[in-house]
C-alpha cells in the first residue's frame, strides 16, 4: 500500500521522515495493521498492537519495539501531520514503518441499503496472522473493479466462506449471530468489538462453518473492518439479504456506542498524563 501524498511524515522505525524520502518496498510476508483515527485518536489501540505482536509471533517476525514505544511512535504521526480522521497503516517486515493510507468510508447510502459481495476461492496461508499476501489481495481487487463489488468473501476448498478479503463476515438467522470458526480467519478487532456488542445487547453469538450452498438458510449478513465498521451486506452471489433486520442494527448502533466509549476513554488517559 502506498502512504496518503497529503500528510507530510511517516514512521521509519523509532523516527519522523518527511514522506519526500518514503520508498515503496515489497511486503509479501510482512506483518501490518491499519487503525482507524477519529477526532485524532487511533481505535481500539490497545487492541491492534497486542495483535501485531501475536502476528509477529505466529509469522516468525520479531518486532523491536514495546507496544509504549509503537504508541508514542503513533501519536507523533498523527500530531506531526495534523490529522482527526484517516487510516495508520503500521507494518513491519525488517523495518517499522507507519504512515497514513488513502481510505474509502461507506456513505450514508451504503449503511442504509447495503452493499453486494462477490466470492473468490482462495485461502489465506496462516490465518490468525495479519500478513501481507499479495496475490489474495491483487485478484480480489480485479473482481471489484471488474464487476463492482464493494467486497469479495473467501471461499475455501470445502466450499465454506470464511471472511472477506479484507473483513470478516458475520450471518443471522432469528436473533443468532453465526460468524466462521476463529482458527479459520484473521481475528478482525472490528469482529472482536462486534461480538462484545452482541454479548451487550445480550444477543447469541455462535462460531460455525459456514457452507455456500447454505446462504438461503440466513435472514441478513454484514461485514465488519476498520473501514467499514458494521456495514450490511444485501447480497452475495445472487442471495438477497435483509439490511433492515432488527438485529443488525441493533449492532451497527452498538459499535458506534463503543467508539465513543474508546475516544472517551482515549482522551481522559491523555488528560490525566
Amino acid at each position: 500500500m502506498a502512504l496518503y501524498p497529503l500528510h507530510k511524515y511517516f514512521v521509519f522505525n523509532d523516527r519522523l521522515l518527511p514522506v519526500s524520502t518514503f520508498v515503496p518496498a515489497e511486503n509479501e510476508g510482512g506483518i501490518y495493521e491499519v487503525l482507524r483515527v477519529v477526532n485524532g485518536i487511533p481505535l481500539f489501540l490497545d487492541e491492534h498492537l497486542q495483535r501485531m505482536q501475536l502476528s509477529a509471533e505466529l509469522a516468525g517476525k520479531e518486532i523491536r519495539y514495546t507496544c509504549a514505544q509503537l504508541e508514542a511512535f503513533l501519536n507523533q504521526l498523527i500530531v506531526r501531520n495534523e490529522v482527526d480522521e484517516g487510516n495508520v497503516l503500521i507494518s513491519c517486515k525488517t523495518n517499522l514503518k507507519a504512515f497514513f493510507i488513502a481510505h474509502n468510508y461507506p456513505s450514508a447510502e451504503q449503511y442504509k441499503l447495503g452493499i453486494r459481495c462477490g466470492l473468490l476461492h482462495a485461502e489465506r496461508m496462516n490465518p490468525n496472522a495479519k500478513v501481507f499476501q499479495t496475490e489474495v489481495r491483487k485478484q480480489a481487487n480485479r473482481l471489484m473493479e471488474t464487476l463492482g463489488f464493494y467486497e469479495v468473501l473467501l471461499v475455501d476448498h470445502e466450499e465454506r466462506i470464511t471472511e472477506g478479503s479484507r473483513s470478516n463476515v458475520f450471518f443471522i438467522r432469528g436473533n443468532e449471530i453465526i460468524t466462521p470458526p476463529g482458527k479459520q480467519v484473521l481475528l478482525g478487532i472490528t469482529r472482536q468489538k462486534t461480538i462484545a456488542c452482541a454479548n451487550r445487547l445480550k444477543l447469541k453469538v455462535v462460531e460455525d462453518e459456514i457452507q455456500l450452498d447454505g446462504l438461503t438458510g440466513f435472514d441478513a449478513a454484514f461485514i465488519t473492518g476498520t473501514s467499514p465498521k458494521v456495514l450490511p451486506v444485501n447480497e452475495v452471489d445472487g442471495h438477497c439479504f435483509d439490511v433492515d433486520n432488527k438485529v443488525l442494527r441493533s449492532l451497527m448502533i452498538e459499535y458506534d456506542k463503543i467508539i465513543q466509549e474508546d475516544i472517551k476513554k482515549r482522551l481522559s488517559g491523555k488528560a490525566v498524563n
